[in-house]
């Protein structure tokens, strides 16, 4: 099967089905799929993936932690403000990961060329993971993309989030996210679709909702 086949198949999602709920050998079986294709510095895989089940009350309370950064974010806006469609995919999705730093160890290799050579290993210091966010980030998208190709090979759906608080305090704060010690990279969920955000726009807005031209993205250097 070509690569095509199974990306060109993700749409984003607006309602998860609630009567269709993967199970978590499936889920287990797609990121076990996903992890092994995603590439990392050294091997490190500097992130964690927190893997949430199904749980209606948390997801709620996740998607209110996005709606009101947006809403932090948006400021005032008066008589224009209205719920974010895309948003609530983080509400209805049975299956949710929240992709977070990690402090991870070298493996036997990376720490026997790091003591020959008298290399510091970034990826095993708390204190690096302000300067490690931009290119670790860079791996977490990787690993969401792979991890998208299993899900869709399994005939489900997935979508995305980085409409989250970036200040850990707020996350420590929330009831049921205690265990993020770090603000996230990603919110990543996954489910069987009910609604796509193409069926929940208008032919026009579908004419309009273009992506930016190849050659606005890719230039060729002589």
């Amino acid at each position: 099967m070509a690569i095509q086949d199974s990306l060109k198949k993700r749409a984003h999602v607006v309602h998860y089905k609630t009567d269709d709920i993967p199970t978590r050998d499936t889920i287990e079986r797609i990121l076990r799929t996903g992890y092994p294709l995603a590439t990392s510095k050294q091997n490190a895989f500097p992130y964690k993936v927190w893997v949430l089940g199904p749980n209606a009350e948390r997801s709620n309370k996740l998607y209110q932690m996005t709606e009101q950064n947006k809403i932090d974010f948006d400021g005032d806006v008066g008589d224009k403000y209205h719920s974010n469609p895309n948003l609530f995919h983080v509400k209805s999705a049975p299956w949710t990961l929240i992709i977070t730093p990690r402090v991870a160890p070298p493996n036997p290799f990376a720490a026997e060329q790091c003591e020959l050579t008298g290399t510091q290993w970034e990826m095993g210091r708390e204190s690096f993971i302000p300067d490690g966010r931009e290119s670790w980030g860079i791996e977490v998208g990787m690993v969401a993309k792979t991890i998208t190709g299993a899900v869709c090979d399994e005939g489900l759906d997935t979508s995305y989030c980085i409409c989250f608080p970036k200040q850990i305090e707020k996350w420590q704060a929330a009831s049921g996210f205690e265990f993020i010690k770090y603000f996230p990279y990603l919110i990543q969920t996954i489910g069987k679709a009910d609604l796509y955000k193409w069926q929940n726009m208008s032919e026009d807005g579908l004419k309009k909702d273009t992506r930016a031209p190849f050659n606005d993205v890719f230039e060729f250097v002589d």
